[in-house]
């Protein structure tokens, strides 16, 4: 699904008369949401959907394969994506 398909759902659920600018408006308040919960709280639980967290990513070293000089990857935080099990039913059923 592309950013537009997914307006194009948006804005159909909201009746089919809303704009696609309102469209915009749903999906930007919710991803800011989101957003902001992750770097309240770490985590982002959504029933009956799953939950997003915030996870922190070691640093490590790397070989350059062209030069074989090594190089150093900084600590990093990651954002984690697990499905509810509804979820996981609904998309993969059994």
């Amino acid at each position: 699904m592309t950013h537009r398909e997914l307006l194009e759902q948006i804005r159909q659920a909201l009746g089919g008369t809303a704009t696609q600018s309102a469209a915009e408006l749903a999906l930007n308040a919710v991803m800011r949401a989101i957003r902001d919960g992750l770097q309240e709280d770490g985590e982002v639980k959504l029933a009956g959907f799953g939950s997003f967290r915030k996870k922190t990513v070691a640093a490590r070293r790397l070989k350059l394969p062209r030069t074989g000089d090594n190089m150093l990857l900084p600590e990093r935080h990651a954002i984690r994506f697990t499905p509810s099990s509804h979820c996981k039913k609904e998309i993969f059923p059994e």
